[in-house]
């Protein structure tokens, strides 16, 4: 493991900052330049008094690791005083706490400085954990995209049986249409009691909408890594599990055994089109198919570089390669493409990626147990580029979305045949 995924210890740290979902950490050093927060007036109630607790310990998070130092100028601190100020003169309502750090989260102007609702047992959609549903891990409504698209369809499931594929769209549920506005309500209502029913209305691209009726049954949500070899090609295809990161490595290797198995394959598309968040082992993909300093990962205190110890698998060093990416494609899976873009190691082929590639840290409120999350950190390539808030763009783009086809007639995995075949 290389230096930049040391997870962030020392004496005070793992109670001052949970660290999830990201690779690299703060510096240690502002833990000794702590700046003094003021002490709870005497005559508040313990409520008010934890939501100082929790407010302060925000602040404080955001001063020592936040990766835009210049946005933590007096400005803001100004912001700061004042909503906590509010918190100390009100009676603990917990609608208060979050009104005061959305104040001074705004007042920071980063998107990606977000608030969370407290950790569950089990995460709500993909992941792990059984629960009674339809079997889809699908990607939410977005602004001018009325709809929850499929990206996966769980095997066996409920979703599964009606022929649900990925790429299509669910547009309504129970006759009522699906829209952004209440994309948080969505969710819930596909799931339920085992042995009831839901009836919701799917488009698949290029056909007429349709309506289904399924009955909910108890989910596994695993989504297997897929591979082959594409037809009348000696080109491998692999397709990691959206839902199983953690495995990806080993899941990756695996399918690269098999599929040089019986030949050497002449060239690998990778497609990490669905491939979200922060939990993509970055260094242990690298070392498939990169050996060294690969790039950077830049604090906002000191850069340190990305050094991957490479192992072949089944050629896995040498073999041309084409990635596959998104819209869709966030976090670490981003950094992966952009890395091994600017080394000239792999061509990237899809639409433009998200641009949510920065690493994160956490903070778990003591109180509240509220989290609020923040970039502590960005990736940069070897010709010194950074995909934060831009994504990284394809050699070759393509103009079709991922709901635009359907895996029979995909034309960025046809692009890649195409680059990777290409005299």
């Amino acid at each position: 493991m290389s230096r930049v995924n040391r997870w962030l210890v020392g004496v005070g740290v793992v109670t001052l900052l949970t660290l999830t979902a990201c690779v690299g950490s703060p510096s240690l050093g502002s833990l000794f330049n702590r700046r003094v927060t003021p002490a709870a007036p005497a005559d508040v109630s313990p409520k008010v008094a934890a939501q100082l607790r929790d407010f302060d310990f925000v602040a404080q998070s955001l001063r020592e690791a936040y990766l835009n130092a210049d946005a933590l100028d007096d400005k803001w601190q100004m912001t700061v005083d004042a909503e906590r100020l509010k918190i100390a003169q009100g009676d603990g309502d917990e609608a208060r706490l979050v009104e005061s750090l959305q104040k001074i989260i705004e007042a920071l102007d980063d998107e990606e400085v977000i608030i969370l609702p407290p950790a569950q047992s089990q995460p709500p959609s993909g992941g792990s954990g059984t629960y009674s549903g339809i079997g889809v891990l699908i990607d939410l409504p977005r602004e001018g995209k009325d709809r929850l698209l499929v990206l996966a369809v769980y095997p066996d499931s409920p979703a599964d049986r009606a022929g649900i594929k990925p790429h299509d769209a669910i547009i309504a549920i129970e006759g009522e249409p699906v829209t952004f506005a209440k994309r948080a309500e969505l969710i819930p209502k596909l799931r339920g009691e085992a042995g009831s029913k839901v009836t919701i209305t799917v488009r698949t691209p290029g056909q007429p909408p349709r309506d289904l009726t399924l009955t909910r049954r108890p989910v596994e949500p695993r989504s297997p890594i897929r591979y082959k070899r594409l037809p009348d090609t000696n080109i491998g295809y692999i397709a990691p599990n959206p839902t199983q990161l953690s495995t990806m490595r080993a899941d990756t290797a695996n399918a690269l055994r098999e599929l040089s198995a019986d030949r050497n394959i002449d060239g690998l598309v990778l497609d990490l089109r669905i491939i979200r968040g922060n939990e993509f082992p970055l260094d242990e993909m690298l070392s498939l198919f990169a050996n060294g300093p690969v790039g950077a990962v830049q604090t906002r205190s000191k850069k340190e570089t990305i050094e991957i110890i490479g192992k072949s698998i089944a050629g896995s060093q040498e073999v041309p390669m084409a990635v596959l990416v998104s819209e869709l494609t966030s976090g670490q899976a981003e950094a992966f493409a952009g890395l091994l873009q600017d080394l000239g190691r792999a061509q990237i082929v899809g639409t433009k990626t998200s641009g949510q590639v920065a690493q994160f840290a956490t903070a778990t409120l003591p109180s509240s147990r509220l989290r609020v999350q923040f970039p502590t950190a960005d990736y940069i390539s070897v010709k010194n580029n950074s995909w934060r808030g831009r994504g990284v763009t394809p050699n070759i783009l393509s103009a079709a979305a991922w709901e635009d086809f359907t895996a029979e007639d995909d034309p960025h995995v046809q692009q890649a045949i195409h680059v990777l075949t290409a005299p």
